[in-house]
């Protein structure tokens, strides 16, 4: 069930084609697959939408030389495009980013935002920018974008 402050701040953004309804078991399934709990704010925003395009889609990111940039989408379980699957981008992208980093959504550059599902930095938003420097070379830096994942809806506004 989503709380009344969680539904506040879903309320600010609009979330269109969401992805199909998943259940509580759906999740726990994902959980155990990761190895990881979920935050509840980002277990509440799944079993609501599981996935979407948010509008407004802006968010400043701090310290990023390109800031702001977008949220194009949050990626879902089960999502009926492989690119938009929560699975799918742990699984691609493990090579690239820690494997206590969930991603949950990108940015129209390709970039991530991921969800820390380690100890101390448990439920940050990250955003990962996947640079490329050669042909086959990628640079990867990492920027704080909110302390959980609340605080990153709340940051997403309309591009200024």
């Amino acid at each position: 069930m989503v709380d009344s402050r969680q539904q506040e701040r879903i309320m600010k953004i609009e979330i269109d084609d969401p992805g199909k309804p998943v259940a509580e078991k759906h999740l726990s399934n994902f959980e155990r697959k990761i190895g990881a709990t979920l935050p509840i704010e980002y277990r509440q925003f799944l079993l609501k939408f599981n996935g979407g395009l948010p509008s407004p889609d802006s968010v400043d990111i701090e310290g990023m030389p390109e800031s702001p940039t977008d949220v194009q989408e949050f990626f879902g379980i089960g999502a009926s495009a492989e690119s938009s699957d929560l699975s799918w981008n742990k699984e691609t992208f493990s090579d690239r980013i820690p494997a206590q980093m969930l991603p949950i959504a990108c940015d129209s550059g390709g970039n991530l935002f991921c969800l820390s599902l380690a100890n101390e930095d448990s439920g940050k938003v990250i955003y990962v920018d996947l640079q490329f420097i050669g042909e086959h070379k990628q640079q990867v830096t990492f920027y704080e974008v909110a302390e959980n994942f609340n605080a990153f809806l709340d940051k997403i506004k309309e591009e200024e």
